[in-house]
């Protein structure tokens, strides 16, 4: 009979230890549960930060735009160009000379480059007989020797005769020392 006894025992122990174990593993989910829940929360609130700045910048399109450090940008490459205080500037008298597209005047042309980002900007005058409605254009730079030296899309705005309005072009790439540029309609290529 004591034998008996001591097999009791040792299955009373064992029944008694199996609450705990039960308890316990039912704490660890618990905990990993938590940790997996706050870590969700946290990237999801970091893309919800992450849209809410990106939604501000192209809603205040007057602030300037944070722009990665690496650029496209040679500022060491001046042939048509200078560069003064971080601004690469073309300096091409031919790239400044007035076009004319479609009966529009461009004038006060000016190619810089600046915060990676290089601009062409014009006044553009309507000295046709008709109302300009505006379109989609290429701007074709080219080299002193007339060979293609880049092409840049843009829009130029609806101008009604003998007003004038702003083009405003811009790219990443490095196309401030163009010699001159041309206006080609945007045939969608």
């Amino acid at each position: 009979m004591p034998q008996q006894s001591k097999t009791k025992r040792t299955k009373n122990k064992k029944l008694s230890k199996m609450p705990f174990v039960y308890i316990a593993i039912l704490l660890i989910a618990v905990v990993i549960t938590v940790c997996l829940v706050v870590r969700n929360n946290q990237s999801k609130e970091g893309r919800e930060d992450k849209a809410q700045t990106e939604g501000s910048q192209t809603e205040n399109a007057e602030e300037p735009m944070i722009l990665p450090e690496q650029t496209l940008i040679d500022m060491n490459n001046t042939e048509n160009a200078k560069v003064e205080e971080g601004v690469k500037e073309n300096t091409s008298s031919k790239l400044a000379e007035p076009k004319t597209y479609k009966g529009l005047t461009l004038s006060n042309i000016k190619l810089k480059a600046e915060g990676g980002i290089t601009r062409l900007t014009a006044t553009v005058e309507n000295n046709s007989s008709q109302d300009y409605e505006g379109e989609e254009i290429v701007i074709v730079f080219t080299n002193s020797d007339g060979s293609e030296y880049a092409r840049l899309n843009g829009i130029l705005p609806s101008i009604k005769v003998g007003d004038t309005n702003e083009l405003d072009a811009a790219t990443t790439s490095d196309v401030a020392n163009a010699y001159n540029f041309t206006v080609e309609k945007d045939n969608g290529q």
